[in-house]
């Protein structure tokens, strides 16, 4: 005997069934983004805007004293609040009522939205990963990205609500006139990315300029630990990578090529430390599926898959990009 199948049900199925895998998915879809949501998502709950506190200074009093010698005490203002505003994306789910007609069973409908759901995750994929790259300025309403984010204020002269050019502190490492990639421009970067222990965690780029680099390595393996090194977290996902100085340098097909003017005009490489990245995520809308609807006018069920956060920078100094690659 047939199963009616109305929209409760079939939020129950997509939920119990679909979500988890599509939400897999779409954060494996690409490097940086299933990066980050491995190992540096961030829950944020609530609040008009996300707010991160920095230290931009070293205290001015303090030292050494003896007996009894007047000790100052003046307060230092050594702390900036970063503000980033809400962003929140969508992508509908819509199913007609002659297709439940045909998926009149739970099985049989699981299997149906189920496509539904993988060009769902295909298009979830697609805007976040564009926007985890883009530069904040071209639509307001995007991610503010890492061509914003990783920058000297040639892109962005804002970021985070601080000034760049009144706050130095502000402002990342960049190259936008090496047109030729080496290890030793590599390596210059890599150096100006580097603070004591603190160093990039991966370097993210093209493919254009991931062959540039086997290339290199062909005639000076042991700077780079081999062609075999590889970094396990990503192999176990399925990505591949190559090594400098111990660090993994991989592809993500969303760095840019050709940035907005003024910040090179050839293939990019990102050198970034995660440590100081987060993606903060709402827990009210982390792929977030409402309930199934039907329109008053329509023989159909809707329902939309809901995203909102923002990329969160918190160091910028100690992340670098060379912009100008050609060859």
């Amino acid at each position: 005997m047939a199963t009616p199948i109305g929209s409760d049900v079939v939020t129950s199925i997509a939920r119990r069934y679909i979500l988890p895998e599509v939400t897999d998915n779409v954060y494996n879809s690409n490097l940086l983004l299933f990066r980050l949501n491995q190992s540096n998502k961030k829950i944020v709950r609530g609040g008009t805007q996300i707010e991160v506190p920095l230290m931009h200074s070293r205290l001015a009093a303090g030292g050494a004293y003896s007996g009894f010698d007047l000790l100052d005490v003046t307060p230092s203002d050594t702390i900036k609040n970063a503000a980033w505003d809400w962003k929140q994306y969508y992508v509908p789910v819509t199913v007609d009522g002659l297709t439940l007609i045909k998926t009149d069973s739970p099985e049989a409908v699981a299997d149906f939205i189920r496509l539904y759901f993988q060009q769902a995750e295909m298009e979830m994929a697609e805007i976040l990963g564009t926007g985890l790259w883009s530069d904040g300025s071209t639509d307001t309403k995007q991610i503010d990205g890492i061509e914003g984010a990783v920058d000297d204020s040639t892109v962005l002269t804002t970021y985070a609500g601080i000034s760049r050019s009144a706050n130095t502190w502000w402002q990342s490492q960049y190259d936008g006139s090496t047109t030729a990639l080496t290890l030793a421009t590599m390596q210059t970067m890599f150096g100006n990315c580097t603070n004591g222990g603190r160093h990039p965690t991966v370097l993210v780029t093209t493919q254009t300029n991931y062959n540039r680099f086997y290339a290199l390595n062909q005639s000076d393996v042991q700077i780079n630990v081999g062609q075999g090194a590889v970094d396990e977290q990503l192999a176990n996902a399925g990505f591949t990578n190559l090594l400098f100085n111990g660090v993994p340098l991989c592809v993500d097909s969303h760095v840019p090529t050709d940035g907005p003017s003024g910040s090179g005009s050839g293939h990019h490489i990102y050198f970034l430390n995660e440590d100081f990245i987060h993606f903060a995520v709402s827990p009210r809308a982390d792929f977030y599926l409402e309930d199934f609807q039907t329109p008053i006018q329509q023989d159909a069920m809707v329902a939309k898959l809901f995203w909102a956060g923002n990329l969160v920078i918190n160091n910028c100094q100690l992340q670098g990009k060379m912009s100008a690659l050609t060859s």
